[in-house]
């Protein structure tokens, strides 16, 4: 299998008129699909017919692709006879509906940190009634165990669930899950993972975990076709659907309802079977490829990353070099350059090298507020400058993420070019979009 992603040798014209090979470091927000997966939705579609919605030979071979799919999804998470999945259009999507399922009160606790992503943060207080407590964290992302182990205890057999990210998209940082979950089995809690980080970078089998649930999108595991992954007890599903519709039900008269099978009431309309198959075909080459591969191959740039991005005393790092040796972490690094907006060091990096970044507060504003020292008052104008249409009046860093495709060449693109920003500048002109939170190049 090909573990080559669409567009990795691509050539492009920067506005300087320069030609250069695109750097994809934006991993962390997306991931492009290997080639082996593209391969083969095309096969697929090529025979596509309707799932669970009629009959004849292109259905039929539908029916059976999107079963064989859905086992390899299964296997590749090691999801037990216990466990069902429920697909979803993203993350955000899935925990949404988790919560919602859940059907806790006021007197349930929810447990969380205070650094989470907003997909592993709002759902819990918007969509539920439960007490939301939030574990301290460190400011190099990783977890206050002692701060955990207290909260576990104070509030005891009222925890119904530990919801935590498994990698960070700012950090890195990887908890630790067996930890954790023994803290939640010894109060009867469930334990919730936020994979989406987590799932294209480390190995994760739910069942030897002692992972309850589950949710990622599978636009981050190199198969970006619209959709997400909800594993979670069966039992949580015997129940009625919390958005009923086409396909939840298998009788409807005027004496009630009749509930179709728990695996599929929840899973209303038309199915993406599509993007079924899809993150199928990128289980199936990431496992052909290894995990002692992928993992060794990451941590070697993360070892040239942080060498080279901490050796220029200009940018500004927020994790200590060390934090990425002495912890469980994925390849993803902020920073900003000393003097520049971090929109602007993106565009930049975009339109003079052809490299791929994020800049902002990249869905955790409060741990980026924490490193870049915003005092309230502060904060109170960003907010209003932010309301009134100034969306660059932000805080924020710029975060490069590595993905399964990069190499050390890219890393020394990423480094050389940042160099040159802070000895020369920038080359072209540019504009501030202030609703859009960006930086454009001013036309000539």
């Amino acid at each position: 299998m090909n573990k080559s992603v669409i567009g990795q040798d691509t050539r492009i014209t920067l506005p300087t008129g320069k030609e250069v090979e695109l750097v994809m470091l934006n991993n962390a927000a997306t991931t492009p699909p290997f080639e082996y997966t593209l391969k083969k939705v095309t096969e697929f579609l090529s025979e596509y017919g309707t799932f669970h919605r009629g009959s004849g030979p292109f259905a039929a071979k539908t029916y059976e692709r999107v079963k064989v799919a859905m086992q390899i999804i299964r296997n590749f998470f090691g999801l037990g006879n216990e466990h069902e999945i429920i697909f979803t259009k993203n993350t955000s999507e899935a925990i949404n509906l988790f919560i919602r399922l859940l059907e806790l009160n006021e007197d349930d606790v929810i447990i969380t940190s205070e650094i989470e992503h907003t997909s592993n943060n709002l759902p819990w207080t918007y969509n539920s009634k439960a007490q939301v407590i939030q574990v301290k964290a460190h400011s190099d992302g990783s977890l206050d165990y002692d701060d955990l182990e207290e909260k576990v205890k104070l509030h005891g057999k009222n925890i119904k669930l530990i919801a935590l990210t498994g990698a960070s998209n700012l950090t890195g940082y990887i908890p630790d899950i067996a930890r954790i979950s023994k803290l939640a089995k010894q109060n009867e809690a469930l334990l919730f993972i936020d994979a989406a980080q987590l799932a294209p970078h480390r190995p994760i089998n739910m069942k030897d975990a002692g992972i309850d649930a589950l949710a990622l999108s599978a636009h981050k595991i190199y198969a970006p076709f619209g959709i997400g992954v909800l594993a979670l007890p069966k039992k949580i599903l015997e129940r009625a659907p919390v958005d009923p519709g086409g396909g939840s039900i298998d009788m409807l008269s005027k004496e009630g309802v009749v509930w179709a099978p728990s695996a599929t009431r929840h899973q209303t309309g038309t199915w993406n079977v599509t993007g079924i198959i899809a993150l199928a075909a990128s289980c199936e080459v990431i496992s052909s490829y290894g995990w002692d591969k992928i993992i060794s191959h990451e941590k070697n740039l993360i070892e040239q990353m942080t060498k080279e991005l901490y050796a220029i005393p200009q940018i500004k790092t927020y994790i200590p070099r060390e934090k990425y040796f002495k912890d469980q972490r994925i390849g993803t690094f902020v920073f900003n350059i000393e003097g520049y907006h971090h929109s602007l060091v993106s565009a930049i990096l975009e339109n003079e090298y052809g490299i791929e970044t994020r800049a902002g507060t990249i869905c955790n504003h409060r741990l980026v507020r924490n490193w870049l020292k915003v005092s309230d008052k502060e904060q109170k104008e960003i907010e209003k400058a932010i309301q009134e249409g100034n969306r660059l009046a932000t805080y924020g860093i710029v975060r490069a993420s590595l993905g399964i495709q990069n190499s050390e060449k890219d890393i020394k693109r990423l480094v050389d070019a940042l160099q040159e920003i802070v000895e020369k500048g920038p080359k072209l002109r540019y504009i501030p979009v202030r609703e859009e939170e960006i930086y454009a190049v001013e036309k000539a």
